[in-house]
């Protein structure tokens, strides 16, 4: 192995089969960029001579085979042994050179799109803290060429002393071992199923409008009739009776939740994660198998995702949030779709060595359902009434069945919001319908910080912020007596670790 590792440390480039990969990249991106006018190329039949459009074709398609070869040489990645850096250089007419110090590489994928799959290469993407996108991608790697430089990219050097520690404390304490875990499809398609329904069915709507959108936009331009009485449109809508607007949406909803299932089952599909010394190994994927790394020690946050529906079946998504990693970066965040319970005990307690248990709780004060009533109910028809008073008056019932939804919303939220804490870990529970329980080592955490606005100090209520290397998470309308405590607690904890 060892001589498989130092062959990186001479400049090389990717698979020679890279050549085709980047020419049917250019060609997609070409399509991409220029599908509007090859339909329009085909619609409006313009009168061109055969000999044209093939001649075009193929002065067309030369181009961009030279391109991708003189892409696939210009390229070429190296380790700089010296400085314990990975290099890259790239680029025909604008050169670059990046530089990713050994120490700041956060994560290495490895993933095997679907055409890569006909080439039998892989795809490697490095990324580090603070970056939005991927640093660097190498697209056209051989299977062990992948894996051996990602070994290399993810072992540890400096920490390595802190890291024998760590394992033997682990060896010390009584926890059940996981080796590897495989999430069955039925479990992951009970995920998809109960799981971003909501999101499916606005996704889908917005789909269909956006489509309606182009497809006008693309009549107009090949001059078609487009002219559309959207009042005419209107009024024939609002005269279907009630119940037929429900099963519109209500198909709509089906539909969202089908399509969300066959892409949930796509993604995660062959589910596997297998457990190293240091880290935890994600392989998942049916067009696009991908593989990812979650290191023990780099692990900030623990998000438990859990419905009501998902409760019954006992099954759980769950989020990794490693250092620099932002909890909305869904692409970049490390996840288990539809573990159970059993499972999902396992995998935390590998990470912390314990499963954490809570002998505190905070919850919030009342007076906060009566801000959220002003914030989402009174102040939004105030200004419904003030702007559009014949509206509001025509369509009083439907104001009326948004007070009691909002209303059942604020109530059910303020009854999930909690805040748990113990002499190690800290957890923040959330949500409405989908229920986050956010766990973290008090020792991990950078700062935290509470306030007070003046007119709670009469009520003694105040909120806490948590600040960790993967973002921050607040709490408000608890007794601030008690966060100051908690306050002076996790401040000892931070500054003697």
């Amino acid at each position: 192995m060892e001589e498989k590792l130092n062959s990186f440390f001479q400049p090389q480039r990717q698979s020679k089969t890279g050549i085709v990969l980047l020419f049917l990249y250019n060609v997609g991106m070409v399509i991409k960029n220029l599908w509007v006018f090859i339909i329009l190329f085909f619609v409006r039949k313009n009168k061109i001579e055969l000999w044209m459009i093939i001649l075009g074709a193929i002065v067309g398609l030369l181009l961009l085979i030279v391109f991708a070869i003189l892409q696939y040489f210009h390229f070429k990645y190296y380790i700089d042994k010296e400085n314990e850096e990975f290099v890259i250089h790239e680029g025909i007419i604008n050169t670059s050179v990046t530089k990713i110090k050994k120490e700041n590489i956060q994560e290495v994928n490895i993933s095997q799109p679907f055409v890569h799959r006909f080439f039998n290469i892989y795809k490697l993407e490095i990324d580090t803290p603070g970056s939005s996108e991927k640093e660097v991608k190498i697209s056209a790697l051989t299977k062990q060429n992948a894996i051996d430089l990602k070994k290399y990219l993810l072992t540890e050097t400096k920490l390595e002393s802190s890291l024998k520690e760590n394992i033997e404390v682990a060896e010390d304490q009584e926890v059940e071992k996981l080796r590897s875990i495989k999430i069955s499809t039925l479990s992951i398609l009970k995920y998809g199923i109960t799981a971003n329904y909501i999101q499916s069915f606005f996704a889908l709507v917005s789909l269909l409008i956006y489509g309606f959108s182009e497809l006008t936009n693309l009549l107009k331009k090949v001059e078609f009739d487009t002219q559309l009485d959207y009042d005419t449109l209107e009024s024939r809508f609002l005269a279907f009776s009630i119940p037929v607007i429900l099963g519109i949406v209500v198909v709509v909803i089906i539909v969202g939740i089908l399509i969300n299932t066959v892409r949930t089952l796509i993604k995660f599909f062959n589910f596997k994660i297998s457990e190293n010394n240091q880290s935890f190994s994600f392989e998942y994927g049916l067009f696009n198998t991908r593989n990812s790394i979650v290191n023990k020690s780099k692990v900030q946050v623990i998000t438990e995702t859990q419905n009501w529906i998902q409760k019954k079946m006992k099954i759980s998504f769950v989020k990794f949030l490693q250092i620099g990693k932002n909890e909305e970066d869904e692409k970049k965040v490390a996840a288990v779709p539809g573990i159970n319970n059993t499972e999902k005990a396992k995998l935390i307690s590998t990470i912390w060595n314990e499963d954490p248990v809570f002998e505190n709780e905070l919850k919030p004060n009342f007076r906060l359902i009566i801000v959220h009533t002003f914030q989402w109910i009174v102040l939004p028809l105030f200004l419904v009434f003030f702007i559009e008073k014949e509206l509001f008056i025509n369509y009083w019932f439907l104001a009326v069945i948004y007070v009691v939804l909002a209303e059942l919303f604020i109530l059910i939220s303020f009854r999930n919001l909690k805040l748990f804490y113990s002499e190690r870990f800290i957890r923040l529970k959330s949500g409405i319908w989908d229920i986050d329980n956010r766990t973290f080592e008090v020792e991990k955490l950078q700062t935290v910080k509470i306030s007070q606005y003046f007119w709670q100090r009469k009520t003694n209520l105040g909120s806490i912020t948590f600040y960790t290397s993967a973002g921050r998470f607040k709490i408000v309308a608890l007794n601030f007596t008690k966060l100051k405590k908690l306050l002076n607690y996790c401040i000892y904890k931070i500054e003697t670790n």
